[in-house]
């Protein structure tokens, strides 16, 4: 190919780049995970796609190894490195992995040293440099059609001897895969990302649907606010209360035991570790699935949430880690957090000791203390459905004085709790005594 020609073929893609690009602006992107079923690979090709993310393994190593000039020339054809083995020592290795394998890792590592380099910037402060891997459990496709593609979608042809397979470059035989149903009709392929777990290897494939597709009109529903606890991980202003929490079965402290029994580096030893690794990743797959489902029951259908910023990493260093290590807290406080029909009050606003009513501050409420009864107006109620509402109305607070025609609240149309919630915005933001959050 000529110099012309090569230049003309970029100026194709580019465009063919742009005009893609442009178009998925306008639909919305859904990932779809899909488990592989390597049983219907040879023991050879099976082994060839585990030996790819030892390769990217190798080779990200390698990469951050090298100095910065002569990481800046690398050449991403090149197929024989030198990596260290697990006693130091200079290894000689031949890569057989696919040219865009190659490519993917030496541009996720310019990436990852760009933005080093944009943080060291903002902050001022040194940040260290790549550390050197231990294991590489995330291959990027990032092209559909030349990395990876679909040969028959969930329907397959007449005789079925395609259905639901795919093609992963590298590897000649089609593999079959399992998930390849949720793949919504129409959809346009893009990326994709091979990740390696414990439980088997799956490929999380980007879709790209039109946005009214899957869309239904919901039923809308009041403003809510909700509290995070231990005793009860969420409760909300109607009253509602979920339990996010999954603890740690039986077998699982059974094979902890039996590893600690065990010679360290044999045969049973890693099997017994991939076992326990299997565990883990049910346990996270159960908490996660709550996690979701508590999500969409709180957003659906509701223009405003209300949530406290509560200090979760606070919680687990505390005498509650455990409750805390086995809820999903963290991951629905990062979920709701990027909502945005959420609003999050800071995190010192003193939600278990305020009464709704009368904006009183009730500063003798112990841990003991599951029933709010304020003192000055009356109001009683469950300690925990008192903070849910409390934040809700703090909320409410905050969006009335943000809109244009009422960036000052009049204190004629104050009700008692807005002005003691003023007062407390003006005061110096005490923070709220430990017990009062991880309780409620």
């Amino acid at each position: 190919m000529t110099d012309k020609e090569r230049i003309s073929k970029n100026e194709i893609i580019k465009e063919r780049g742009k005009a893609t690009r442009l178009r998925h602006a306008s639909m919305r992107p859904v990932v779809v995970e899909m488990k592989l079923d390597l049983k219907c690979l040879s023991n050879a090709e099976r082994n060839r796609l585990f030996l790819f993310f030892a390769e990217c393994r190798w080779l990200c190593n390698y990469l951050i190894g090298l100095a910065s000039d002569k990481f800046r020339d690398f050449s991403t054809k090149t197929r024989s490195i030198t990596s260290l083995d697990k006693d130091k020592n200079p290894v000689a290795r031949e890569l057989t992995m696919p040219a865009k394998f190659i490519q993917t890792v030496y541009s996720s590592l310019k990436q990852d040293m760009k933005s080093l380099a944009a943080k060291r910037n903002k902050t001022g402060k040194k940040n260290g440099s790549l550390k050197f891997r231990s294991s590489y459990d995330s291959i990027e496709l990032n092209q559909y059609g030349d990395t990876h593609w679909i040969c028959y979608g969930p329907s397959g042809n007449k005789n079925g001897k395609y259905k639901n397979t795919i093609h992963i470059a590298g590897i000649k035989r089609p593999i079959r895969v399992f998930g390849m149903e949720q793949i919504p009709a129409g959809a346009e392929y893009a990326n994709a990302k091979l990740v390696k777990r414990s439980s088997g290897i799956y490929l999380m494939l980007t879709c790209y649907i039109p946005k009214h597709e899957g869309s239904q009109e919901t039923e809308t529903k009041p403003d809510l606010g909700i509290d995070f606890g231990i005793k009860t991980t969420i409760t909300t202003s109607e009253g509602e209360k979920f339990d996010i929490s999954v603890r740690e079965q039986e077998r699982l402290k059974g094979l902890q035991k039996k590893l600690a029994r065990q010679k360290k580096g044999s045969r049973g030893w890693y099997d017994t570790k991939r076992r326990i690794q299997r565990e883990y990743e049910r346990l996270a797959n159960r908490r996660r699935a709550k996690a979701n489902q508590v999500y969409h029951d709180i957003i659906t259908g509701r223009k405003l949430v209300v949530m406290q910023d509560e200090n979760i990493r606070g919680w687990h260093k505390g005498l509650f880690g455990k409750q805390v290590q086995n809820s999903a807290l963290g991951t629905l406080k990062r979920k709701l957090q990027t909502c945005p029909s959420v609003l999050v009050i800071d995190r010192f606003f003193p939600s278990t000791r305020m009464c709704p009513i009368c904006g009183h501050m009730h500063d003798s409420i112990t841990l003991s203390d599951r029933t709010f009864a304020c003192p000055a107006c009356g109001y009683a109620g469950d300690r925990d459905v008192k903070a849910a509402k409390t934040l809700l109305l703090a909320g409410k607070h905050e969006i009335a004085c943000t809109l244009p025609e009422q960036k000052r609240t009049p204190v004629e149309r104050m009700s008692d709790f807005d002005a003691s919630y003023e007062t407390w915005k003006r005061s110096a933001s005490k923070p709220e005594a430990p017990h009062s959050s991880i309780t409620s």
